[in-house]
């Protein structure tokens, strides 16, 4: 019994010890295992933080696509309204017609003050060489001394004597001439001539410079001729300024 209680310890014992030798790689491989295993947890991203940011991530890019949808129709809004080709022309007619409006004006105007000169100018003939008119083909003129006086109490000047003298011309019926003259025209010369003939201490007028009558007879000497001498006395007055020399 001894013996077999000895034999029976020693298979116990080895026993044991062969199962600890066999359970102890098990156990390190066990517990690589688990190492192992928190370490890829470790590695792997947390699925609840990631679930809920993926939750709301959604949402995010629903209000930044809104946000960038309603900047990009504003933008397009914007450039429809100042690309568009359609408003574009109507913008045009808008300011042609506004153009068109103001140039209207501005020949109306100009037409307007044309028309009040003729009637001042058509006055002062009336009121200074005509005396009575009988119908519209037969008139009573003054007199040539009537005439200088009221140049000389009105304060004519000189243009307004060769205001008068364009508007005779201008409603003659025929060419103006040295030969072949209205009688409003020489009624007008003669008076003018006897004003410059008068001393300047005499003439209450101070706006007469004594060389009326005879710009007057040159410039109807050149329109027997066909010339207009204003037109040349610019001319001459345009090249003394810039030095141009006549080649004619």
């Amino acid at each position: 019994k001894a013996c077999f209680t000895l034999r029976v310890a020693a298979a116990r014992s080895r026993g044991r010890r062969t199962n600890s030798a066999y359970l102890a790689p098990l156990q390190s491989t066990t517990s690589a295992a688990s190492a192992s295993d928190d370490k890829d947890n470790a590695l792997l991203p947390d699925t609840t933080t990631n679930a809920s940011k993926d939750e709301n991530a959604p949402l995010l890019m629903g209000v930044q696509s809104s946000s960038s949808s309603s900047a990009t129709a504003a933008a397009l809004d914007v450039l429809k309204s100042s690309n568009n080709p359609l408003l574009l022309r109507q913008q045009a007619d808008l300011l042609r017609a506004e153009a068109d409006a103001m140039r209207q004006e501005i020949i109306q105007a100009a037409e307007e003050r044309e028309r009040m000169r003729i009637a001042r100018v058509d006055g002062l003939v009336e009121r200074i060489l005509v005396n009575f008119t009988i119908d519209d083909n037969t008139q009573l003129l003054n007199t040539q001394d009537q005439v200088a006086r009221l140049i000389q109490d009105e304060r004519l000047s000189v243009e307004n004597i060769n205001s008068m003298f364009d508007r005779i011309c201008e409603t003659s019926q025929r060419k103006q001439s040295m030969e072949n003259h209205s009688p409003l025209i020489a009624l007008l010369l003669d008076a003018a001539c006897q004003v410059d003939c008068m001393e300047r201490e005499d003439n209450p007028n101070k706006r007469w410079n004594h060389r009326v009558e005879r710009d007057l007879r040159k410039k109807l000497f050149a329109m027997g001729w066909g010339i207009d001498i204003d037109e040349v006395n610019e001319e001459r007055r345009i090249r003394s300024i810039t030095g141009e020399k006549d080649l004619n």
